[in-house]
């Protein structure tokens, strides 16, 4: 019984009852005030209060969530066995770990701590519906994504090896593979571009085709998340 009270209460209450919704909006703040030391250069004593009150509570919401696993996995005595490699876990995880002081030094010099902290904003997608509808679309069209993707990664590659053999400044293939995927997204950042009239040949032609790839996911994921809001 008690477990249960838990669970309606980490967990998103369908009767959003007032001790749900205030645990809620208490796991929000404490998200964002974690993610405030991320703003300044220079560290401050208040941030070491911070980031040990902050990962307490990630700590605290980790293990009443994995005690409660099963009422959401419905899977009996595996759902606690399960529960740390579900994606929400892992990430709750990661945002933990940059609060303990078992990371080795050499991470910490490459800012490898920093970085994870930034993975607490995935967070939030838990306390959003909307977010939640998106990732189920995402889910639900993944292997025509992935297809998708495939296709992408082929025209990069396809062109990058053109551009590379047409283009004598470009001092690498990577500096090809750069300058394709910033045309396949139609970003150019102008840093590296085609100087001869067949690489600008090429160019033209390679972001009409980049424009028709981009546009693909864009309306399967449209399309989707339109039909998850009508059904919903």
């Amino acid at each position: 019984m008690m477990r249960k009270t838990i669970y309606n209460i980490v967990e998103k209450d369908e009767r959003n009852n007032f001790r749900s919704i205030s645990y809620d909006v208490m796991m929000l703040i404490s998200i964002a005030v974690s993610l405030i030391p991320l703003m300044f250069r220079k560290t401050y004593p208040i941030f070491s209060f911070i980031e040990t009150t902050t990962v307490v509570i990630f700590i605290i919401d980790y293990i009443l969530r994995w005690t409660t696993a099963d009422f959401k996995l419905k899977k009996g005595l595996k759902s606690f066995f399960l529960y740390p490699f579900t994606i929400s876990a892992i990430i709750d995880m990661l945002s933990i770990l940059p609060g303990l002081n078992i990371i080795n030094k050499s991470f910490k010099l490459l800012k490898v701590t920093r970085l994870l902290k930034i993975v607490r904003i995935l967070r939030f997608v838990r306390y959003s519906s909307h977010i939640l509808m998106l990732l189920n679309v995402l889910k639900k069209e993944k292997y025509i994504l992935l297809s998708v993707l495939v296709i992408a990664i082929a025209y990069i590659l396809t062109t990058a090896l053109i551009m590379f053999n047409a283009e004598s400044h470009f001092n690498s293939f990577f500096d090809a593979v750069y300058w394709a995927t910033t045309t396949l997204t139609t970003v150019g950042y102008g840093d590296t571009y085609p100087m001869t009239y067949l690489g600008r040949t090429i160019s033209m032609i390679s972001a009409l085709f980049g424009v028709a790839i981009i546009a693909l996911p864009s309306g399967i994921i449209t399309a989707s998340y339109l039909e998850e809001l009508h059904n919903k």
